[in-house]
């Protein structure tokens, strides 16, 4: 490994300076050169959901000896490490490692007793910088077969993977592919043998993509084969795998098998001949019509504001269909993560065991997928309230086409407000609602303008004639405008009552401002605390 240590500081800039995650949809793209080497082949790589997490193959050991190392980064890809010879060792089915969504605990398979079979799917976890032991999976995805490959879901609720007749420490045969489904209890439900579209030849390697519904996989005898081990996709659709699809902008003559794909969905890594008789890692982008959704992990803390523990619990829910897709606690760090896919709008709430407690709640809206972030961070915290505390209601708004009547989300958030008003009952609380964008006209002169104002002009008549007093007369002019601030407050006024909340300690205010830029307009709702 000395070798890899007396690089030159020279290539090292080099690497630097490549823009390896250039928002600009170039075509491929070379990992930077603290991967990547002229003096190394690297093959298999597996990079984490997160996309913060790879591991590789390199011939980098002993006399050129093939290795698994593992790399990770917040910004910069730090140096790799070889992995430690419990996890390294000749009966290790080397290509077949992989990584959970955040790259903290690895997957791989071995023939190294205990086992059940021959090659066993074994895991470890990254504690600090230590792998820890490796551990049996078990049965039933384990059997007397060779299991290998494993690839999970972003929640690791379902994973894939491939049964082979014979394995050792470089290939396999006689695979076809299969899944299993976590219980509620924990356990792994009997795996089930992919459809025989997918199972056709010697199938192995299986992908999930995290959006839990493109897999991409390997075969010998599917129908457009170049030679060898060629890439296929198939889109699991109202539960039916689709017609898998040949990956021909990146088959070729040789074996294609080893591919993966981060969250955003956006493109391929996988090992491509380099210019000095070596293998390098390079990623594709994937074409349009087999790109998979792209997925973003949101991550953060819960806590009070003294950097304490809160229990509490965190809901999910994709407000296009009205269904939970995810439901969780906090770690026992007070740290959250979970995964949500391009194509909707989604809730994101965090409920306190304390009823006295504030509550979050917040929306991501991911219907554009090239404004798809690969992560947001949230950090939250939860009090109980005093005066002049502020409870932002990002969820309340008006549902379209209903002349004023709260969506659902609306109802569920003010519903834990008024939860929050009873178990603090020394503290009154005034809604807010503001809005920027405020227009009027005379005419309406677009859709927006729904709301109507009658104002009244003061107008003096003049005769010429000094002895007779001027005459004032009234004029009306309607106005048309867009401030709809007041309709809202009443609604959120008359739903707090309807659930039980004390009328005489809520009191609402609003306000409408202009925009400061052309077609600017924003709603903010939020809960001030008071003292009666």
């Amino acid at each position: 490994m000395n070798n890899r240590r007396l690089r030159s500081f020279a290539l090292v800039l080099l690497a630097l300076s490549v823009s390896f995650f250039s928002d600009a949809q170039v075509q491929s793209r070379k990992l930077p050169g603290i991967i990547n080497h002229p003096s190394f082949s690297l093959y298999a790589p597996f990079i984490s959901f997160d996309g913060n997490a790879l591991l590789f193959i390199s011939n980098d050991g002993e006399d050129g000896s093939l290795i698994v190392s593992y790399t990770s980064r917040e910004t910069d890809w730090v140096q790799p490490v070889p992995l430690p010879k419990h996890l390294s060792h000749r009966l290790i089915y080397l290509p077949g490692f992989a990584l959970n969504a955040g790259g903290k605990k690895m997957y791989f398979s071995a023939a190294k007793a205990p086992v059940i079979g021959g090659y066993d799917i074994m895991y470890s976890e990254l504690k600090g910088s230590t792998w820890g032991e490796a551990q049996n999976f078990l049965m039933p995805i384990n059997s007397k077969s060779n299991e290998g490959c494993p690839s999970f879901t972003t929640d690791e609720s379902a994973i894939y993977f491939m049964r082979c007749d014979k394995m050792d420490q470089k290939s396999a045969s006689g695979c076809k592919l299969f899944s299993s489904k976590k219980k509620g209890n924990g356990q792994w439900e009997e795996p089930i043998e992919l459809p025989a579209s997918i199972n056709t030849g010697n199938s192995q390697t299986p992908r999930i993509m995290a959006d839990n519904e493109t897999l991409i996989f390997s075969s010998d005898k599917m129908p457009g084969n170049k030679g060898g081990m060629d890439l296929y996709v198939s889109k699991l659709v109202n539960g039916t795998w689709s017609a898998p699809v040949a990956l021909d902008f990146t088959n070729t003559s040789r074996d294609d098998q080893f591919v993966s794909v981060a969250a955003l969905g956006r493109y391929l890594l996988r090992d491509v001949p380099g210019s000095r008789n070596n293998n390098e890692l390079v990623e594709f982008l994937l074409p349009a019509s087999i790109k998979p959704k792209s997925v973003m992990k949101v991550e953060g803390f819960v806590k009070d504001p003294s950097n304490g523990i809160v229990p509490s619990y965190i809901s999910v829910v994709d407000r296009t269909s009205n269904k939970r897709i995810y439901r969780g606690r906090p770690a026992a760090d007070g740290s959250y993560l979970f995964y949500i896919p391009e194509g909707s709008v989604y809730e994101f709430d965090v409920d306190p065991e304390q009823s006295n407690w504030t509550f979050f709640s917040k929306a991501f809206d991911l219907t554009t997928s090239d404004k798809i972030a690969q992560r947001e961070r949230v950090n939250i915290t939860l009090r109980q309230p005093v005066a002049d505390d502020e409870i932002p209601l990002d969820m309340v708004s008006l549902r379209a086409g209903t002349g004023g009547t709260l969506d659902v989300a609306a109802s569920d958030e003010l519903k834990r407000l008024v939860r929050v008003s009873k178990a603090n009952a020394q503290l009154s609380f005034e809604i807010q609602v503001s809005m920027t964008g405020y227009a009027e006209d005379s005419v309406r002169t677009n859709p927006d303008l729904t709301e109507v104002r009658m104002d009244t002009i003061k107008l003096q008549s003049v005769t010429g004639d000094s002895t007779v007093a001027p005459q004032d007369s009234l004029k009306f002019r309607t106005v048309y405008h867009n401030d709809r601030t007041p309709a809202i407050a009443q609604q959120i006024m008359t739903f707090i009552t309807s659930q039980g909340g004390d009328a005489q300690r809520f009191t609402y205010k609003t306000a409408a401002l202009p925009a400061s830029t052309p077609g600017e307009k924003k709603f903010l709702v939020k809960a001030v605390a008071k003292r009666p």
